[in-house]
């Protein structure tokens, strides 16, 4: 039995630079690393390695350079490594990537192929699920635990409010959580193996492929992302209190818009995709209107939520699908755009969507931008704004195949509501067989309330400085009747949910009020939340980063604030 990984080298996101003259990303001088989920995958490997008997291969598409990675994972373990390199894989975006990964597992034939649920500098991961869909294997992803028995794989997933296990027959593509493992380091005096690292080029592949030409998706262009939040700094003592009650108390947000759903013209569809949450099949539904009305479309959305949970959806028809199955229902929504040719389809930026999306996508030769901020329509093609590099910086994308896609995030776009119903027409899933089973479902604990329902969030870093320390802050969100969140380290700590985590690789909010308690910052926090209407900084060091994208500020210690807050509350 084989196990393979695929990693991916990667400039460390930190050190990335920008030209504000020329929006162009400075790359020149930037120390490179393995992808850091990758690596996880790797330890995973050699986990597997050592518990099962089974070969171990890691392989990386990429110039010369990049074998170093190899080279990392062969120090680390693994037994075999192989460098996937040639000048005409240049340019390749996530469908011709997936391609050239698939040719090689047709050539190494593994049984279980590994990766990292996505890549720092590129943030899709849509790679995954396109392998698995153009090999034929089964697939998950965000695993962050795993479990073999003969030719069946138990995967634990960490969904959006839940953890879900799933069996998985292998063959089969799995995407690893940076929950999964810690990865070891290289044991001091192993010798160098650069030697070892074979080199597969398009010929040993047997393809002929032009990354440049035949990718789907064209980057335009990127920007720097610039706060234009200007903090008050709030004065401390009691009545501090006083004035982040009459924040929270301030009503930011307006009521949802009512909008009148026309008849459906004659002009094309807009598609949009209600699947996971419905919360976020509003928003999705939402924009396609927004989109739709601009361009004189319809609007029709497909999914498998219940249609009395998206009363007031603005659509014009809603496809009722009763299918759980990622692949199943992508494969409903791919017969369906065969057959009614929308102009462009939007999937929500979930664990379920993104898998979805990327099926569709391999399996109709698509373009897919994953994890878009903000849609628009330039000269008929959708333009797809995605965050990169840690959330600092959003990359101008469009397609060159129709219909154009995008998966989106949660959060970014205001919620309408229609005045008339929506037809229904219901509908079952075509045949299909994912080779993938559900087993259970563990839903988050009830004191920790979605993010995406409250109108206020209270959210901590590691300026609570221990755990214990977390039962107060979840007091003061309680009695606030506010959402609790975290940072990707309170998480990491085990402290709280990755369900509740806030940023890049959490969720993306957009309350009316923000109260970030002991957290400093960083660009893959802020990015999600940029669309809070208010936000109130609480950090003990005035110099700290939060407060360039904070309305107000207060200089306190966390745990100070949290209890004097506390205290205050007892007297109201």
């Amino acid at each position: 039995m084989k196990v393979l990984v695929f990693a991916k080298q990667i400039p460390e996101v930190n050190s990335i630079g920008f030209d504000p003259a020329t929006n162009r990303i400075i790359r020149e001088n930037v120390p490179l690393q393995m992808n850091p989920f990758d690596r996880k995958a790797v330890e995973e490997a050699l986990r597997i390695k050592e518990k099962y008997g089974w070969e171990t291969a890691v392989a990386t598409m990429g110039p010369p350079p990049s074998a170093e990675i190899i080279n990392l994972s062969l120090m680390m373990g693994i037994d075999r490594g192989f460098l996937l390199t040639d000048r005409s894989f240049g340019g390749s975006d996530t469908l011709v990537t997936a391609r050239i990964l698939s040719s090689f597992v047709s050539l190494y034939k593994p049984d279980l192929v590994l990766m990292g649920k996505y890549s720092l500098d590129g943030e899709t991961s849509q790679v995954p699920p396109e392998l698995a869909k153009l090999c034929n294997f089964s697939f998950k992803s965000s695993i962050s635990k795993l479990e073999i028995a003969g030719d069946i794989c138990t995967a634990e997933q960490d969904a959006e409010r839940s953890i879900v296990t799933y069996e998985l027959k292998l063959p089969a593509v799995i995407s690893v959580s940076e929950k999964i493992n810690r990865a070891r380091a290289v044991k001091q005096g192993t010798p160098d193996m650069s030697g070892k690292v074979e080199i597969i080029d398009s010929n040993k592949l047997g393809i002929r492929i032009s990354g440049t030409t035949e990718s789907p998706t064209v980057v335009a262009g990127t920007e720097r992302i610039e706060s234009k939040r200007k903090v008050v700094f709030l004065e401390s003592g009691e009545k501090v209190y006083e004035a982040v009650l009459q924040i929270i108390k301030t009503r930011y947000a307006g009521a949802i818009e009512k909008v009148a759903i026309t008849e459906a013209g004659g002009k094309g569809i807009a598609l949009g995709i209600a699947v996971s949450d419905s919360i976020v099949s509003m928003e999705i539904a939402s924009k396609n209107f927004e989109l739709a009305q601009a361009e004189g479309l319809s609007t029709v959305m497909i999914g498998n939520i219940e249609p009395a949970e998206l009363k007031g959806m603005p659509a014009n028809g809603y496809v009722f699908v009763r299918e759980g199955e990622s692949r199943c229902i992508a494969q409903f929504i791919a017969e369906y755009i065969r057959k009614s040719s929308p102009k462009f389809v939007l999937y929500p930026s979930t664990v379920d969507g993104r898998e979805i999306a990327a099926f569709v996508a391999a399996e109709l030769g698509l373009g897919l931008t994953a994890d878009c901020v903000d849609l628009r329509i330039e000269s008929g093609k959708l333009i797809q704004y995605k965050p990169a590099f840690g959330g600092g910086i959003i990359a101008r994308i469009y397609s060159k195949t129709d219909p154009q896609m995008a998966t989106v995030r949660p959060g970014m776009f205001r919620r309408l509501e229609s005045v008339s119903e929506f037809t229904v027409e219901e509908m079952d899933a075509v045949a299909c067989d994912s080779n993938v089973k559900r087993i259970s479902v563990v839903e988050v604990p009830p004191q920790f309330k979605p993010l995406n329902q409250s109108r206020v969030v209270v959210a901590v870093g590691k300026g609570i400085r221990k755990p214990d320390n977390l039962k107060e802050a979840i007091q003061l969100a309680d009695r606030l009747d506010a959402s609790i969140g975290a940072t990707r380290p309170i998480v990491d700590f085990g402290w709280i949910p990755r369900q509740q985590q806030i940023g890049l690789t959490g969720i993306s909010i957009s309350p009316d009020v923000y109260i970030a308690i002991g957290i400093s910052g960083h660009d893959n926090h802020v990015v999600g939340t940029r669309y809070a209407k208010k936000i109130i900084a609480v950090n003990s060091d005035p110099n700290a980063p939060i407060f360039q994208y904070a309305d107000y500020g207060i200089i306190s210690d966390s745990m100070e604030f949290i209890n004097g807050f506390l205290k205050y509350l007892q007297t109201q």
